[in-house]
């Protein structure tokens, strides 16, 4: 039961509902002023919150065409500093420029090669000018540099053969020119000895000439063979190199002889013969192209167990050190399982893997009587 003053609050509420209901929707009339008021208050909640999100949008709009503007702003600066470069180099677009870019570096390069090459033919050319050198070479096909070493040494072997015989012959006239005396035969001794002096000076130009030439060529096939040295080889001579704790440097192939021979590269130059290493010095070049060779198989191919025994026999600490780094580094790409009888090696093993290394030491059973 309500009294007076609710009545007319009541009354006035369900009047307001009414009259909103019809302004908003018509439909809203068949329900009671209660409901009315629900619906209504539901549809003012979710208005407010359309009409927040509606200002967050327009915020976020506005801070994303600010920062479009900005990005544009600087897209246009980004465009201009390159402008002069493009100009220069003759092209419409950056995109076209760096084929240009690719192409300058790439002469830069050559050049440089050349420039290098150029230096060192003109130090080795036994005081030849660039342009006779130049014309010297030039005269030969690159596949034709072997053949006319080989030509060059047998060539030169001749000259110096030749040049013996002339000398002997030179003694035998100089004798016989002494024994003759102030006889008439005399001016007939003379005239040989000037004419095996003759044939000498022939002899010694001509052996100038092969031995320049010679010189030359192996210039060009070590330069040759420098530059198209396997990776095998490079690896293995830097492996090399860090097992000998840099005595010695890399290891190159030799052509002097007819048969090309792998030498070791001291630190001070010296090229040494495989015979002329060391036992242990020998154990680590082995070691260092069976890793090289490893490395490379392992680039193409499943990796498989490294199984070394004793592979430090003839190694002193440090170099055994040296040794079982470069077993570590091993380890990084496959399994390496190191076999030894030596005590003295498992601190080494233990300071140059640290935690990485699983030690098993295996004890051997007395036989019972």
């Amino acid at each position: 039961v309500l009294n007076g003053n609710q009545r007319g609050q009541w009354i006035t509420s369900r009047w307001k509902s009414t009259s909103i209901a019809q302004k908003l929707d018509s439909t809203l009339l068949a329900s009671d002023a209660f409901e009315i008021a629900q619906q209504l208050t539901q549809r003012l909640r979710v208005t407010r919150a359309a009409s927040q999100s509606a200002t967050l949008a327009q915020s976020a709009l506005r801070t994303t065409l600010s920062l479009r503007d900005e990005a544009q702003v600087r897209l246009l600066e980004a465009q201009a500093r390159p402008r002069p470069l493009i100009e220069a180099a003759g092209v419409a677009s950056i995109a076209e420029a760096l084929p240009v870019a690719e192409r300058s570096d790439r002469r830069r390069t050559v050049q440089n090669d050349i420039k290098t090459a150029a230096d060192k033919l003109i130090r080795d050319g036994e005081g030849l000018g660039r342009e006779a050198i130049q014309a010297e070479i030039a005269e030969y096909e690159p596949t034709q540099i072997e053949a006319l070493r080989l030509k060059s040494i047998s060539d030169q072997t001749a000259a110096n053969e030749r040049y013996a015989a002339l000398l002997q012959r030179r003694v035998t006239a100089q004798l016989a020119v002494d024994a003759i005396g102030g006889q008439a035969n005399a001016a007939i001794a003379e005239a040989k000895r000037q004419e095996a002096l003759s044939a000498i000076g022939d002899a010694a130009e001509q052996y100038v000439e092969t031995a320049t030439a010679s010189k030359l060529l192996r210039w060009a096939i070590e330069r040759y063979r420098d530059r198209r040295q396997g990776p095998m080889l490079t690896r293995a001579g830097a492996v090399f190199s860090e097992l000998t704790l840099g005595a010695f440097t890399k290891l190159v192939v030799h052509s002097e002889k007819e048969a090309p021979t792998l030498h070791a590269k001291r630190s001070n130059g010296q090229l040494v013969e495989v015979e002329g290493l060391s036992d242990g010095t020998r154990d680590q070049l082995y070691l260092a192209l069976r890793i090289a060779a490893l490395e490379l198989r392992l680039e193409n191919a499943k990796p498989l167990p490294f199984i070394a025994d004793d592979l430090f026999v003839n190694f002193d600490d440090a170099r055994a050190k040296a040794g079982l780094s470069a077993l570590r580094a091993l380890s990084s790409r496959t399994q390496v399982i190191f076999l030894t009888h030596h005590e003295h090696l498992l601190p080494l093993v233990r300071k140059v893997f640290s935690d990485a290394v699983n030690v098993v030491e295996l004890h051997r059973e007395t036989a019972s009587a």
